[in-house]
């Protein structure tokens, strides 16, 4: 199946764009107290050196572990676009690459939550409050 290279190219970069700014763990405001969207959470300036050390490096093994799926996540969800719009489509492939794109997905997702256990283990006692309030917020539906 031939998908036009630029359209293939952008989704490419828009999906790992979105997955690097949902994969960010300090976006979770955790103290409530934040005005501005881009105010760090108050338990991230409480991060000694050696836990900012180990957390950059936690998110950069995250972003590398991710980084295949997300390619077959933006791969599968092109092809099934591409697929919905033929003349001739075939829903038994439809939901096939339905499969395909939420399997990369589930993946996704196990190596996320595992990140976030893994930040977890790093915080102090105090600061796992405000990241579990910020953990707890994305429980919303959006």
């Amino acid at each position: 199946m031939y998908v036009q290279p630029v359209r293939f190219n952008l989704a490419i970069m828009l999906m790992m764009t979105l997955g690097c700014l949902v994969a960010l763990p300090i976006g979770a405001d955790g103290d409530g107290g934040g005005h501005g969207k881009h105010e760090l959470p108050a338990w991230t300036k409480t991060l000694t050196d050696e836990q900012k050390k180990t957390i950059e490096h936690q998110h950069h093994e995250l972003d590398d572990a991710q980084a295949p799926w997300k390619k077959k996540e933006a791969e599968a969800l092109a092809e099934l676009n591409a697929m919905t719009i033929r003349e001739d489509a075939d829903v038994t492939e439809i939901r096939a690459k339905i499969t395909e794109l939420m399997e990369a997905k589930t993946q996704i997702m196990r190596l996320r939550y595992e990140h976030l256990v893994e930040m977890r283990r790093v915080l102090t006692k105090e600061q796992r409050v405000g990241y579990d309030k910020g953990v707890l917020k994305r429980s919303a539906v959006r």
